[in-house]
């Protein structure tokens, strides 16, 4: 055998030998499990209710559009938006100094793919509630809309990912949600 052909063959056997341990690396803790102090817990997807498909205008995995009926997600868009908080509240870097046991959730009013032109447009609208789990108290309640163009033909899960980032970011940028994160004086 040649050995220039033994020294390719043992680079590509190493080579796909330390691409495969990548599919091994553990993976960051759900944020279902059961928090710490100065914790902000996500709410379940249940208490992220899509609105449109409550009210019985849409089913609960499309999200509205205007070129055609609608855009059909694999999974339903009140888990795939809470599961894009919880990776987005992740990311945010904020931390919470109160001791109290604080619920983030929230109503999903409006979602639609407006594609009658290109980019197309994507809107977003969240009525956000944090709630003391504690003392069973609100402590901060805001709607927030968002709106991102991309292209017409895009992944609607990496769009959906996109636009609750950015509503997160949003939520994280109002100084009233900042305070209510604080313990009270």
């Amino acid at each position: 055998m040649n050995s220039l052909l033994l020294k390719r063959s043992g680079i590509a056997c190493f080579a796909l030998l330390t691409a495969a341990c990548s599919f091994f690396v553990p993976r960051s803790p759900s944020s279902q499990v059961t928090p710490a102090d100065n914790a902000l817990v996500i709410a379940a997807a249940r208490e992220f209710p899509y609105m449109p498909a409550r009210d019985g205008h849409i089913t609960p995995d499309r999200i509205a559009n205007t070129a055609t009926t609608a855009v059909l997600l694999k999974k339903g868009v009140e888990t795939t938006v809470r599961e894009a908080v919880a990776a987005a509240w992740r990311k945010s870097g904020i931390t919470v100094t109160t001791h109290d046991w604080l619920v983030l959730s929230g109503g999903i009013e409006a979602l639609s793919v407006d594609d009658a032109r290109s980019p197309a447009t994507w809107t977003m609208t969240v009525c956000y509630v944090v709630t003391n789990a504690s003392a069973k108290k609100t402590v901060y309640v805001k709607t927030t809309t968002v709106h991102m163009y991309r292209q017409k033909f895009t992944n609607p899960a990496f769009a959906l990912d996109d636009i609750v980032k950015l509503s997160v970011d949003a939520l994280v940028r109002d100084p009233s949600f900042r305070d209510a994160l604080q313990p009270v004086q």
